[in-house]
């Protein structure tokens, strides 16, 4: 008795259907809610310093990957500590966060150090000179 014989077909990619006006349910539409679980999922938006002590206004180095690409782009080519850290605490809405930081007693360095933190095993660079 002869066995019958196949022929092994192709795979063919699926393409899912789409009606008009709708998303797919793998399409991310919502950046933001996006960004805040991704960011939640790696440990949380930044680390926080109070060098003023309890009662005093409380500064964040953000994650890396909450940053706004001009700070990423000014942080390429920022070649020493105090330039990277007043990139990382100042924001558009209120350029004095470093000199309010510096007067309450933190320093540069130690936005340094929260920064390589935050950007282990994201490629955060670390300054200008690498």
């Amino acid at each position: 008795m002869t066995e019958p014989t196949t022929t092994p077909t192709a795979a063919v990619p699926m393409t899912p259907f789409v009606v008009a006006g709708t998303v797919p349910a793998d399409v991310i539409t919502d950046l933001a809610d996006f960004r805040a679980q991704a960011i939640e999922g790696m440990g949380g938006k930044g680390i926080s310093f109070q060098p003023g002590g309890p009662g005093g206004e409380v500064f964040t180095v953000p994650h890396p990957l909450l940053l706004e690409d001009e700070q990423h782009e000014a942080l390429a080519t920022s070649l020493n500590t105090p330039a990277i850290a007043r990139i990382l605490l100042n924001t558009s809405d209120d350029p004095a966060v470093f000199d309010r930081f510096r007067a309450a007693g933190g320093r540069s360095g130690d936005v340094m150090i929260a920064w390589r933190r935050l950007g282990e095993g994201v490629g955060a660079p670390k300054s200008a000179k690498q």
